[in-house]
């Protein structure tokens, strides 16, 4: 999708009526903060992107970070959020499952993407609708969504439904019993349960829960935490959605992928993963998807600026504008509306005017 249009006290309480920049706070989580000035940004666009928040131009917003050449540039909280306050993210969950899954092939854990996905499952020796074509799905056709499963939580109709899975005592079992619409890797369909199976796959390849890995890998060396996990009916990690994080956790997890896998001179996640994962590998609801990874582009001044993004229901957002060395998050309360979307808004008419 493409946007082309014309040219607080951050700790407890919302920001005054009318906002002056404040640097965000120093405090010992591994960000080096900095002036909006220093990396090169106006604090006028950013002050009055402020006063539209707390005006709720744009409605409902929960937290906003700008982080500008791996320098924490802006953070301020609303609504009665704070700092130290983890949110669920929803489905920008699925992005960092995605990162987990790179992070277990790099390790040699999982040998390839290609592998089939139910030679991970011995367990279920009695799976319905196992057809040759369901014997060919991949771990790579579920990064995409493009398992060929009837799975689209889009169409209320659909087996595979979210909504329908939730209901089951085994959300991965059941989703691996569903039947085939089509042959892996020909079509894209929204699927919850797709990315729920992924954990299953890394629990029976790393031999650790999905949160012990995670927590190995990719939260120690980060320094992010505390983490909050939704669980499965079966007391396993729900890898599909509902992470509770905090906003400048989340950031450094944009930053991460940034800059190429690396997070302070620690090579995390391999550069190529990062590559593929936020690359158009398939088409999904009318726009470019990589591995569980958004991507867009936003125009200004006859420029374009492609992005990548994670991306949860609510507001919850991870945007990536690797051209401009930028990472912005965003999380709101919009759930189920189409206002969701409100920080490509943001960034588009108060974050790139501020570039100078």
């Amino acid at each position: 999708m493409i946007i082309s249009l014309t040219a607080c006290n951050r700790l407890s309480n919302d920001p005054p009526a009318s906002y002056t920049y404040q640097l965000p706070e120093p405090i010992a989580d591994g960000w080096s903060v900095a002036s909006l000035q220093s990396q090169q940004l106006d604090p006028r666009s950013i002050e009055q992107l402020t006063d539209q928040i707390l005006t709720e131009q744009y409605r409902n917003i929960h937290s906003l970070l700008i982080v500008r050449n791996g320098k924490l540039v802006y953070e301020n909280y609303f609504n009665g959020y704070t700092q130290s306050i983890p949110e669920n993210i929803y489905s920008a969950t699925k992005s960092i499952t995605s990162a987990l899954v790179g992070i277990a092939v790099d390790k040699h854990l999982i040998k390839s993407i290609d592998d089939k996905v139910v030679d991970y499952f011995p367990q279920y020796t009695d799976l319905p609708n196992l057809t040759s074509a369901k014997k060919q799905i991949s771990i790579r056709d579920l990064l995409t969504m493009s398992s060929g499963l009837e799975c689209a939580d889009d169409d209320p109709q659909s087996a595979g439904n979210e909504a329908t899975m939730y209901q089951s005592p085994d959300w991965i079992r059941y989703t691996l019993g569903l039947p085939m619409k089509a042959n892996p890797g020909t079509m894209s369909n929204y699927c919850t349960g797709g990315v729920a199976v992924l954990g299953g796959i890394l629990q029976q390849a790393t031999g650790k829960t999905v949160d012990e890995f995670a927590q190995a890998y990719l939260w120690n060396p980060l320094g992010i935490g505390p983490i909050r996990w939704d669980r499965m009916p079966t007391g396993q990690v729900n890898t599909s959605g509902r992470m509770f994080i905090r906003p400048r956790d989340m950031a450094k997890l944009g930053q991460l992928f940034l800059d190429k896998g690396k997070w302070q001179d620690q090579q995390v996640l391999s550069a190529n993963w990062v590559d593929e994962s936020t690359r158009k590998q398939v088409v999904l609801r009318d726009q470019e998807y990589g591995y569980l990874w958004w991507r867009r582009q936003f125009v200004m001044d006859d420029k374009t600026y492609p992005a990548y993004y994670a991306s949860g229901n609510g507001g919850h957002f991870i945007v990536v504008i690797p051209s401009l060395n930028v990472v912005v998050v965003s999380t709101a309360g919009n759930l189920n509306s189409g206002i969701s979307a409100q920080v490509f808004r943001m960034i588009r008419f108060g974050i790139l005017p501020a570039f100078l």
